[in-house]
């Protein structure tokens, strides 16, 4: 317990030197306690200091390692919480790993799967011909005489890992303090999703899951080609699958006819969106092949989302409000799609909107910058103080990923046409005749409900009443100012009143008590500076508090500027 109290330790000081070394310190600098960790600060050379912002902050999660790495990945995808300039960035992260020997792979199979590399496949190429910062992936040959490839998990990744996740939590309470905008963007539920996301990419067995399930949605796609997993050959930490030969779209030939991959991967996005509910969180142009038979392979299933009917349908009002232009309806499901403790206006919510769809007048559909126009809505909906679900956001990184492939493959394709249908077959299930049965007996259903339960409230609001127990729960921003206000004066009078009672006991101790040390009234000396000394903190207290304020989260990424 002592030694990874230790290595926890030197793993803090080594993160907040690293901050401070990339221009990040004035967050730092708010917490003495961490200040005081980061023993050593080296510096970074003038050109990467000089560097814009978003590259520093790249830079810096690369040198940090792989938790920090796929904590960048997560918040590329939150476009609520950082600008476009940092997505952007972040796009670029590279984990630079030292591929393990053959024999730590061997004992780590051996781990994995309990018998040894030999005894379960016919052949292991020594070399991977995959590193990342979690885990190897080498070709193998299975007994049977299969093509599968061997994914495994690097030893210590996970204990790593955990390691950072926990010193995460404690910037994340960091911000907290001293972010205005925390109560939206909520930093600590920010490391919560992460941890979720990696534990994910952690448990090949949840992997297995997303492959298992992808394969039961594509049945009857036959140009899509999902790897099936080898069960007896995997694990929480070894998974193998079938080995698909094809090219990586981000090396495809120029012979290659790609606008008919770019309406075909676009199909496939809708697919999985619109008719599915279930999607890749990944789709980047390394994870899509095109096989050798015209076929395109999916690969690396560790980050998958859900959507339910309900997410679906406000997904095409939302996007349609947002095709028309039409304010009001997109400020309306905006509001429904997220979350908020505090009161939104919805007019003023419009009002946003419409000068950021009057932006776009006169840009046809497929000249928008989809990414950008997400970008907007997620910092208008944190102006208002509306929490997208992760969900969503996920969803927005996959989307704007599957949309930079097309926009590089085919930029004039027409994206409203191909999205046309799957927008009305949605819409029009919702007033079919098997979905409008159901939605009136459901409504019938709710009714009767609430005919039962009304007459029990209302009879128990009224016995309230009658015995003097009723009572309400008011809030509201001005209460909680005045509930402060209050605080604060009570505070400052009671230690005023403190204060002043020792200096009032040390003029009495002085007159009835002759207490002393070398001549010095000890007893009154001791009460005098005990009262000076809580003058002192309620006069700093009353002064410097206007002035102690939280960062403004806005300043910063509205302009891409480091704190």
């Amino acid at each position: 317990m002592l030694d990874t109290a230790a290595k926890d330790l030197k793993r803090l000081r080594h993160i907040v030197g690293t901050v401070m070394k990339y221009g990040y310190g004035s967050v730092i600098g708010k917490a003495p306690e961490l200040s005081a960790a980061a023993t050593e600060v080296t510096t970074v050379p003038a050109q990467t200091a000089n560097a814009p912002a978003p590259r520093r902050f790249r830079m810096m999660l690369e040198e940090l390692g792989p938790t920090f790495i796929k904590l960048g990945q997560v918040l590329s995808s939150r476009p609520d919480l950082v600008s476009a300039a940092y997505i952007k960035e972040l796009k670029f992260l590279q984990a630079e790993c030292t591929p393990l020997s053959y024999d730590e792979i061997s004992q780590a199979i051996m781990l994995g799967l309990g018998r040894p590399p030999e005894e379960l496949f016919r052949s292991l190429e020594p070399v991977s011909i995959a590193t990342a910062s979690v885990a190897q992936v080498h070709r193998a040959v299975t007994l049977e005489g299969a093509q599968v490839v061997v994914k495994v998990q690097r030893p210590g990744i996970r204990e790593e890992i955990r390691a950072d996740i926990d010193i995460l939590y404690r910037f994340g309470q960091l911000l907290e303090a001293v972010i205005e905008e925390s109560a939206i963007t909520d930093p600590v539920a920010v490391v919560r999703e992460f941890e979720h996301a990696i534990q994910g990419e952690l448990d090949f067995m949840k992997e297995a899951g997303n492959l298992r399930e992808f394969r039961r949605t594509h049945q009857g796609r036959e140009d899509i080609v999902v790897p099936m997993v080898h069960e007896a050959l995997s694990s929480a930490t070894v998974l193998t699958l079938d080995f698909l030969d094809g090219t990586p779209f981000s090396h495809l030939p120029a012979e290659v006819d790609k606008k008919k991959i770019a309406e075909r991967i676009l199909r496939e996005g809708f697919d999985e969106i619109f008719l599915d509910g279930f999607f890749h969180g990944d789709p980047h142009p390394g994870n899509i092949l095109l096989l050798k038979d015209g076929r395109y392979g999916i690969l690396d299933f560790g980050l998958c989302g859900r959507l339910t009917p309900q997410m679906r349908e406000t997904l095409v009002v939302l996007s349609l409000a947002v095709a028309l232009k039409d304010a009001d309806t997109a400020a309306r499901t905006l509001y429904r799609l997220g979350q908020s403790d505090a009161r939104v206006s919805i007019s003023e919510l419009r009002d946003d909107l419409t000068g950021l769809f009057h932006r776009y007048v006169g840009q046809k559909i497929q000249d928008v910058d989809a990414t950008l126009v997400l970008q907007e809505l997620m910092l208008l909906a944190m102006k208002h103080k509306i929490r997208v679900p992760a969900e969503y956001t996920m969803l927005g990184r996959a989307g704007a990923t599957i949309e930079g492939i097309i926009r590089e493959f085919d930029p004039e394709i027409d994206v409203a046409k191909v999205a046309g249908p799957y927008a009305e077959q949605l819409l029009m299930g919702r007033v079919g005749p098997d979905q409008l049965q159901g939605g009136i007996y459901r409504l019938l259903l709710q009714m009767q409900g609430m005919s039962q339960d009304l007459p029990l409230q209302m009879s128990q609001i009224l016995s309230d009443l009658a015995a003097g127990n009723f009572s309400t729960n008011v809030r509201g921003a001005s209460l909680d100012r005045i509930t402060s206000t209050l605080l604060v004066a009570a505070t400052a009078i009671s230690l005023s009143i403190l204060g002043g009672a020792f200096v009032i006991g040390a003029f009495i101790a002085l007159s009835q008590v002759q207490w002393n040390i070398y001549g010095v009234p000890v007893i009154a000396v001791m009460a005098a500076v005990a009262g000076g000394t809580i003058f002192s903190w309620v006069s700093a207290y009353l002064l410097l508090r206007p002035r102690m304020r939280k960062l403004r989260l806005r300043d910063f990424i509205g302009r891409g500027k480091a704190p």
